[in-house]
């Protein structure tokens, strides 16, 4: 006895029986261990295939018999029996790539014998008793689902796995059949299911329905089957698709009680049409912005050229060197120009502007080559006059920075460090100095002169000019 419960028990599985009667049939789920490898080996032979399923449940049934004898029943022998044991007509995602990346090797000369290898099966039940008690005529009436959806109670229920295999890791492949049994009927899913990671999903049902009272069962088969790349789809819709779908079903089985106003599933229907109108028109300014930005950085793009070529132009006609700073291809892009900073935006300075900026810088140059010294910032300063800020150049600080500070109140505070600086030794200048000399200085101004590398604070916390 202790044998036999180990046998039982030693692939994980605890066998079972259940039989239920109803009305004249009985239903019996029996359910037992995972094959051996020996009796699967045999069994491959004698259905004359390379392999059989890694999850074989050879002695599982589920029968459905009547008292004279005849029935219905299903079992995953019989279901590998419906298996094409002669052609392999599903290939995983990756075949091409592994058939050529061992193009060259031994092995792949080798010719196997195909077959299916999914073990896809069509298999519909296993008629059981006297041919003459029972029949399989075709009919054109067909199970009536929408009674199956009424609210019934279940006296019996089961299910009964026949075989499952995980593809070698690329998908899974199983067939199951369950049964559940009302006062009224009872209703039979045989379902084989298919995944082939990357390539395809397939099912094949078979359903059984029987009404109390009657001489006939219904069985029905139908199979389906799409590629991975056909069920692609956007899935915030879906799962606005599967909150309408539970809302409907939801509304259905409010009940006479009803429910609270705020759940009711008429308004959250309600609601959820305006939700799926407002995403519908998100999605469509989604893709009219990506169509802006592309159209907006290739205005950059050729504004920037426009610039470039411009100091390229200086550079030929003059004698100055035009210091500029390294141009890089992302986003944003700048060229620094002596103390100036081009900041390059959609079509936002002119080629005008630029040349006038540039100008400004040989101005700077050339009064430093006459004076034949390195000349100081004070000089510069006195050579061309201060420098004040423009609405373009405060424009291309983030406003996260600028704050609400006025292009006058911050021109104002600059030349006030310009004048100090120039007639300052150290060429420095504290934030406690700058409060004595009521300069009224504030972080905002600060970081939008450090922003536009006007400015440089050192360790210590004393301010230069750059």
């Amino acid at each position: 006895m202790l044998a036999s419960l180990s046998m039982m028990m030693s692939h994980g599985f605890k066998s079972s029986k259940q039989d239920f009667t109803f009305g004249p049939w009985k239903v019996t789920a029996a359910k037992n261990h995972i094959m051996k490898s020996k009796d699967i080996e045999r069994l491959a032979e004698e259905m004359n295939m390379p392999s059989l399923p890694e999850m074989m449940f050879g002695d599982n049934v589920l029968r459905i018999q009547h008292t004279d004898g005849y029935g219905i029943e299903f079992n995953a022998i019989d279901a590998l029996k419906r298996v094409n044991n002669m052609e392999d007509a599903v290939k995983v995602a990756c075949a091409q790539e592994w058939q050529e990346s061992r193009a060259d090797t031994e092995h792949s000369k080798e010719v196997l014998r195909p077959y299916d290898w999914t073990y896809t099966t069509d298999y519909r039940g296993t008629l059981i008793g006297d041919s003459m008690q029972i029949k399989v005529t075709e009919t054109t009436e067909r199970i009536n689902m929408e009674k199956l959806k009424a609210r019934e109670h279940i006296m019996f229920f089961d299910e009964v796995l026949l075989f499952e295999d995980e593809l070698h890791d690329h998908g899974v492949s199983m067939i199951s059949v369950k049964i559940r049994v009302m006062p009224t009927s009872f209703f039979l899913l045989l379902r084989f299911f298919l995944r082939v990671d990357g390539v395809l999903i397939r099912i094949n049902d078979t359903r059984l329905y029987y009404e109390a009272g009657k001489d006939y069962m219904l069985r029905e088969f139908s199979t389906r089957e799409s590629k991975v790349a056909e069920l692609k789809f956007l899935k915030s819709e879906a799962d606005l698709d599967y909150i309408e779908k539970w809302l409907k079903l939801d509304f259905m089985n409010a009940g006479e009680n009803g429910c609270p106003v705020e759940e009711n599933p008429v308004m959250m229907l309600e609601n959820l049409k305006v939700i799926k109108a407002k995403h519908s028109a998100l999605c469509t300014q989604v893709k009219d912005i990506a169509a802006a930005q592309k159209e907006s950085m290739d205005s950059i793009r050729n504004n920037l050229n426009s610039a470039m070529e411009l100091i390229q132009h200086f550079q030929q006609t003059t004698d100055v060197k035009v210091p500029t700073q390294t141009v890089y291809r992302g986003f944003p892009t700048y060229v620094k120009v002596s103390f100036l900073l081009i900041y390059v935006e959609a079509l936002t300075m002119s080629e005008t502007n630029s040349a006038a900026l540039l100008d400004s810088a040989v101005c700077q140059n050339t009064s430093e080559e006459s004076s034949g010294v390195a000349a100081s910032h004070k000089q510069q300063s006195h050579s061309c006059g201060y420098e004040e800020l423009s609405v373009s150049m405060l424009d291309t600080v983030p406003l996260s920075i600028r704050s609400n500070i006025e292009l006058t109140d911050l021109n104002a505070f600059y030349k006030q460090l310009q004048e100090h600086l120039s007639r300052s030794d150290s060429g420095s200048l504290s934030l406690q100095k700058m409060k004595q000399l009521k300069m009224k200085p504030s972080d905002a101004k600060l970081k939008i002169l450090q922003h536009l590398s006007l400015v440089e604070l050192d360790r210590k916390g004393l301010l230069r000019l750059i």
